[in-house]
């Protein structure tokens, strides 16, 4: 069975400069699809987590002048994990999150202060 995880956030649009407080902020939705019966294993659930970083990554890329070419948004990606593992909710999910390079235990500040 697949399920679809929508999160919506406001990811500061870097292109390849210094982010500044002043710079506009773009809103970023994705929709993860990933097999539920999965998460029922620790691989299944490590799999799953993997599927989701990699769609994390495709809607966080943006378009860089500095390196010509595309680069992730890491922080962007790093909200989308942390909402889309907080909506999922399933404990193998959360144990494969603790562990990986994408683990934060809340949003952004930046996604904190484009939320005011």
């Amino acid at each position: 069975m697949k399920i679809r995880v929508s999160s919506i956030l406001f990811a500061l649009s870097l292109f390849g400069g210094v982010a500044h407080a002043d710079q506009d902020y773009t809103q970023v939705s994705a929709e993860f699809t990933f097999d539920q019966t999965m998460l029922e294993s620790e691989a299944g659930a490590a799999q799953v987590l993997t599927d989701l970083e990699k769609q994390a990554e495709k809607a966080c890329r943006k378009v860089s002048l500095v390196t010509v070419g595309l680069v992730v948004d890491e922080v962007c990606a790093q909200d989308l994990m942390v909402q889309a593992v907080d909506q999922i909710g399933h404990s193998n999910l959360a144990e494969q999150y603790a562990a990986s390079s994408y683990y934060t235990d809340t949003v952004s500040e930046r996604l904190q202060l484009a939320a005011r």
